[in-house]
């Protein structure tokens, strides 16, 4: 029938009226008729992962794998990848062979393998075969044969109904089928497909039917024509679509300038409009390529024409015409015509800016600019909005141009709205394209690059407007190339782009059409969609227009349902029984793994994205067409993974799969392992503690010591006679027994009593060493450091230099003696040395320290 159309026009101009009429009521029938129905085929063989090339039977489980029996296997396909499953050396199952006969899904979730004569049992919650109980042994013949029987086509053609409620029917000898609903009979649909010899067939759940042939595979996903194409011959791209006040609507072509007219209830082409006005039957250019329409109440139509200027079509008797053409106007490529409230015809131009006419009834109507028209700024416009408030909008190549409506054109004042870099919500795009009003009064305007802008502002002659971008509420796949609008219901909205169309908002969920729900790679032209009733609509095309419906463009694709269908931890072995199980439990050792999924839709599981997260308070990662989310270093706890995906259509589901992830933890994690370790970190601390105290304690002890002695020795020099003789020292340790060191039967320590003998002795011999200190304390050096630096915290030499410093503390305090012989006689054998020996220990000179201390 298609071919029929093609040369309708050829047959109207060689065989006259006749031929026209019947080529009418032809297209008629087929642009008025419910869609079509389709089917494709696509074949699976061993290149796409069949472990073999005699499949012998088919079946679809409760979760809704497909499963394959072939004579190497058993075979599991979930939309994208066939996975192969056979016994194993060890397993405990007698199966000798893979050669699988045939298969039966039984309750429960369990699989009947036929193996030769033999029968096993292939469990879906372990995903391992097994050998049959002596209960199961006599079932396992009966089912089988029934199953194989149900299935088979060879005696018996094989008839199901699909999810577009078409009745098909495919038989043995590879003939498919439908129930043509307009006729009431059965029609033959041609495939591309040539079957041998088919063996069974079954339908999914999803209505896609399964066909074994020769050890092939094969799917046939039914849909039906979502578009029609009107008979525009030779093709060319439609610039405007127009409804007039008689029931008809105009299509004008750019490439051969025609104006063809429909009748609109039923698409039927009445004839196209010549430039002499009449309504021809055959075809007929007109002469000028039409890219804007607008009639007025008295059934005027203007026509706006690039570069041909304006046209204003008078209605005379019959269908025809009294053409009037004007080209002395401000600027002749017309792209919008529209009239206000006061009866002004205005004219938007590309190129020219915007001019108006306040007689557009007199022969020759004069058009002029209104005088505060930005010409300079506004050149290129291709729209022109009036609000229902009276509000005059122009979508320009520079931006949206806003003024309020006057009777006094001369008096609109303009103000235009730009793409501001310092404003979010500024319009997104300064190249604007079009502009509509919904019933609530909402301004959308679209943009060449910007996608969709609804004025957020109450006041449209605002200063400055602010935008809500709808290019930021949808995926990437939506298009920001935004070439016309159209008000769809009450409050719906429709984007039409270069390829795509996007709905938004209404009682419907937004959606993006694109090749796959037109069936083809179509490309739109400028031309506004319109609204033929009975939610009809005609899109203009780069190569002609189609017809579709609302109801068709809003209806959804099944929901699918997602399974998990491998699970792979630490990069091992995979685990494909994990859609059966309740969770995945992973062991200490275990921090890592790799779970895929798939939506179960195998009419276009291509054209299905999905999402996960790991917890439901998380965001979600959208990874496309990807069907694997892998998790790196869990650690221990209880985790939800859940997942969704599209429809076909490119639509997020609701359907959330959920799967619960266990992670053991380690001793060390666990809640005895973490109560161990605190009271290790407790008895740390409590011995950092303790220890620091302790060498504080010891350290103050030590200096209290030191300065106890040094004390000691000054006071006995201090005395008029002082005591030299060892007993005399002896007398003056005792007295520092109470805060010096004791034994611990309180004894004064003799090695003590030696050496502070001998610094009292020794202050000023600049000789003196620590082996003479030794010497005289009878023990060795070391002895006598490690003593000391016990005792008291210092070395030997340390508290020989403690005494003198601590001498010469007391000579400047209590004589006139000068610096230089202070030194001498507290054995510093350079005065200089001892200046900076006794900086460094007291923080100040020798003088400063007596002048100090007066």
């Amino acid at each position: 029938m298609l071919g029929r159309m093609v040369f309708i026009p050829y047959l109207c101009k060689a065989n006259g009226m006749k031929q026209f009429l019947i080529a009418i009521l032809l297209t008629a029938g087929w642009l008025t008729a419910d869609g079509q129905p389709r089917c494709s085929v696509t074949k699976y063989d061993e290149a796409d992962g069949v472990a073999s090339s005699h499949v012998t039977q088919l079946l679809q489980d409760e979760q809704g794998f497909m499963w394959f029996a072939t004579w190497n296997g058993l075979c599991r396909y979930d939309g994208y990848e066939f996975k192969t499953f056979k016994s194993g050396v060890g397993d405990g199952c007698r199966m000798t062979t893979d050669r699988i006969r045939n298969i039966t899904l039984l309750p429960g979730g369990a699989i009947l393998c036929q193996v030769d004569e033999d029968s096993y049992m292939f469990d879906l919650h372990t995903y391992r075969f097994r050998n049959l109980t002596d209960a199961e042994e006599k079932q396992a013949q009966a089912l089988a044969h029934q199953h194989r029987k149900s299935q088979s086509i060879q005696r018996k053609p094989y008839t199901w109904t699909d999810a577009y409620h078409t009745q098909w029917t495919f038989d043995g000898q590879g003939r498919l089928s439908y129930l043509d609903e307009r006729s009431g009979q059965q029609a033959d649909y041609p495939l591309d497909v040539d079957f041998h010899t088919p063996t069974f067939a079954m339908t999914d759940n999803k209505g896609n039917l399964w066909v074994l042939d020769y050890g092939s595979i094969y799917k046939m996903t039914t849909d039906v024509q979502r578009t029609r194409r009107l008979s525009i011959e030779p093709r060319a791209e439609v610039k405007c679509l127009f409804a007039d006040s008689q029931g008809r609507y105009w299509v004008a072509t750019r490439g051969d300038e025609a104006l063809r007219i429909y009748r609109r209830s039923d698409n039927s082409l009445l004839g196209y409009l010549g430039a002499d006005g009449r309504l021809h039957p055959q075809y007929t250019r007109f002469g000028a390529a039409v890219y804007c329409m607008y009639e007025r109440k008295d059934g005027t139509i203007w026509l706006g024409a690039k570069p041909q200027g304006l046209y204003r079509l008078q209605p005379t008797e019959g269908q025809s015409y009294k053409i009037s053409h004007f080209i002395d106007l401000p600027h002749t490529d017309i792209y919008h015509i529209t009239e206000d409230t006061f009866g002004r015809l205005w004219v938007a131009t590309l190129g020219g800016g915007v001019y108006y006419t306040n007689d557009a009834t007199a022969d020759q109507p004069q058009f002029v600019w209104p005088r505060h028209y930005p010409e300079e700024e506004a050149q290129r416009v291709r729209y022109i909005h009036i609000t229902k408030n009276h509000i005059w909008l122009a979508a320009t190549g520079n931006g949206l141009l806003v003024s309020r409506l006057e009777q006094d054109a001369d008096r609109m004042t303009f103000r235009q709205h730009q793409r501001d870099s310092q404003r979010s919500n500024s319009l997104s795009c300064s190249a604007t394209m079009d502009v509509v009003e919904d019933s609530l009064g909402r301004i959308y305007v679209s943009t060449e690059s910007g996608g969709v802008n609804l004025i957020e502002s109450d006041d449209l002659l605002a200063e400055t407007l602010d935008f809500h971008h709808f290019r930021d509420d949808f995926q990437a796949e939506s298009n920001d190339i935004v070439q016309s609008l159209s008000i769809t219901g009450r409050q719906g909205l429709m984007a039409v782009g270069s390829h795509l169309i996007t709905l938004f908002g209404g009682e419907r969920p937004s959606r993006i059409l694109d090749a796959d729900y037109f069936q083809d790679h179509i490309r739109f032209s400028e031309a506004h969609p319109l609204a033929l009733g009975d939610g009809r609509w005609l899109f203009g095309l780069m190569d002609g227009a189609f017809i579709t419906t609302m109801q068709q463009m809003t209806a959804n694709s099944a929901t699918p349902a997602l399974v998990f269908s491998c699970v792979s931890v630490q990069g091992g072995n995979s685990d494909y029984a994990v859609e059966m199980a309740d969770s995945v439990i992973l062991q200490p050792h275990e921090r890592s793994l790799t779970v895929r999924f798939a939506a179960l839709d195998f009419s276009a599981p291509e054209r299905i994205s999905y999402a996960f997260r790991l917890a439901a308070d998380e965001q979600w990662n959208y990874i496309g067409h990807d069907r694997s989310a892998t998790l790196l270093d869990l650690a221990p706890g209880t985790y939800v993974l859940e997942v969704r995906s599209t429809n076909a259509d490119g639509e997020w589901q609701d359907n959330i799969h959920r799967l619960c992830i266990v992670v053991l933890p380690t001793f060390w994690e666990s809640s005895l392992g973490r109560l161990l370790i605190l009271l290790m970190m407790v008895v740390v601390i409590a011995t950092v503690v303790y220890t620091f105290i302790y060498i504080r304690r010891m350290k103050r002890k030590q200096r209290e010591t030191l300065e106890a002695y040094l004390s000691l020795l000054e006071g006995a020099r201090g005395q008029e006679q002082p005591a030299t003789t060892a007993g005399g020292a002896d007398v003056r340790a005792a007295d520092a027994g109470s805060a010096a060191d004791k034994s611990a039967s309180g004894e004064i320590d003799p090695m003590l009593q030696c050496v502070m003998s001998f610094i009292e002795e020794n202050l000023s011999n600049s000789d003196a060493t620590v082996g003479d200190m030794a010497l005289a304390a009878a023990v060795s050096r070391s002895g006598l450091q490690r003593k000391l630096k016990q005792t008291m915290g210092v070395t030997p030499q340390e508290l020989l230099h403690e005494a003198r410093i601590k001498h010469a503390c007391q000579l400047l305090r209590h004589t006139d003696r000068n610096v230089s012989d202070i030194a001498y006689a507290c054995g510093f054998t350079d005065p200089k040395y001892f200046s900076r020996c006794f900086r460094q220990r007291m923080q100040q000179s020798p003088t400063d320290y007596r002048n100090a201390a007066i």
